[in-house]
């Protein structure tokens, strides 16, 4: 992802030759396949890659490509214009399908709003939730916040996703980034981009997935894309998503209109002409309610969907699913019945036991977050 060709807006005086200022990715030639070099299983694309045909997508499947990485939004104010596009011609190819939002929030509130759009901009092209939703943390203003700040901010932006039921996220960001003005962690292992001069073998095989190149050449696509070698199959599980074509048709027709990008069918029904109300959960209000040392005490050992089930409690909290932002205490809410779409095996680094928690919405959409197993009858 290189940023002159991933932000939206004109960054001058940033972007020297292809160099991000300050981080350690550096240009290279025009890489052509090779054996020597790292696997290319995953490319991004955004509005740059807009002139990519559908013959270029299957181009892309016949190389090696696995899964694509589509940009669909931008701050508060921008939607990838090729979106529906560029996930249809993907789906046609048969790979698997993933999302990223190009962040500039410097504040929790910023970090809500940003995630509502990405939200909208995700929905108006599929009704599936399992899909990889990145953070792409790498604009310029976001050095000038603390670290601390920026992945309480993170934090805040992956509940605010995860509320709305996506439970897959990761971080995006130069290696020169990590432990200086970000980091990652089990729910965000990384997409870590480092290109170095001859690229060979694996880096950060502890992350996801690494970015080695912004300049390669496909046989027959006249383009330089960027491609990343995955650690593990994080990326690969989502599939196609769940859009018909006759839905896709629909959706490019409704985001002609300004009102697209806050509405459009949540169902997983295929029956296009059915369409249901999208279901926004409201992300946790700013403040107190991060805590670092919760989040640091657990350590992730599963996440998976599950059916729907029927609760009720009163007891204990709703969390994001690290841990780490409460969302409210069940007591304030005793009326409210929780439905379950998810559920996660935690490990309790200060007891040494292991816990299950449940992800929940009420069943008016209004409230969500994870809860503890035990809590829930």
């Amino acid at each position: 992802m290189n940023l002159k060709r991933k932000s939206s807006m004109a960054v001058l005086g940033l972007v020297a030759g292809g160099i991000l200022l300050g981080s350690s990715i550096t240009a290279n030639a025009v890489t052509n396949p090779s054996s020597t070099l790292p696997n290319t299983d995953m490319v991004d694309v955004s509005s740059w890659q807009g002139n990519l045909s559908a013959a270029d997508y299957q181009t892309l499947a016949q190389n090696g490509v696995k899964a694509v990485t589509i940009k669909a939004s931008e701050g508060t104010y921008y939607t990838n214009p090729y979106l529906q596009q560029q996930v249809q011609y993907a789906q046609q190819a048969g790979l698997s399908i993933n999302f990223y939002h190009f962040a500039h929030f410097t504040s929790a509130a910023q970090a809500q709003a940003e995630a509502q759009t990405f939200i909208n901009a995700v929905k108006s092209v599929t009704s599936s939730t399992n899909v990889v939703m990145v953070t792409d943390f790498e604009s310029s203003e976001l050095a000038s916040v603390s670290r601390a700040n920026n992945d309480a901010n993170v934090a805040t932006f992956d509940a605010a996703l995860n509320q709305a039921g996506y439970n897959k996220t990761d971080l995006y960001t130069m290696a020169s980034w990590l432990g200086v003005h970000v980091d990652t962690n089990a729910s965000n292992a990384g997409w870590i981009a480092d290109y170095p001069n001859q690229p060979a073998g694996s880096k950060y095989p502890n992350a996801n997935a690494w970015q080695w190149a912004s300049d390669y050449r496909f046989p027959n696509i006249a383009q330089n894309l960027d491609v990343s070698q995955l650690n593990n199959d994080y990326y690969l599980n989502s599939g196609t998503v769940t859009t018909s074509t006759a839905t896709n048709s629909a959706i490019s027709s409704a985001a002609s209109s300004s009102s697209s990008s806050s509405s459009s069918a949540t169902s997983t029904s295929t029956n296009s002409s059915k369409k249901a109300q999208v279901v926004m959960v409201p992300g946790p209000s700013a403040g107190k309610q991060y805590s670092a040392s919760r989040s640091k005490s657990v350590k992730l050992i599963w996440r998976k969907p599950m059916g729907r089930h029927y609760y009720k409690t009163t007891k204990g909290a709703r969390y994001s699913k690290h841990l780490g932002i409460r969302y409210g205490y069940n007591a304030d809410l005793p009326n409210v019945t929780w439905r379950t779409d998810a559920h996660e095996k935690l490990y309790k680094k200060n007891t040494g036991h292991y816990a299950i928690y449940y992800h929940v919405k009420s069943t008016t959409g209004n409230h969500g977050g994870w809860i503890w197993r035990g809590y829930l009858k």
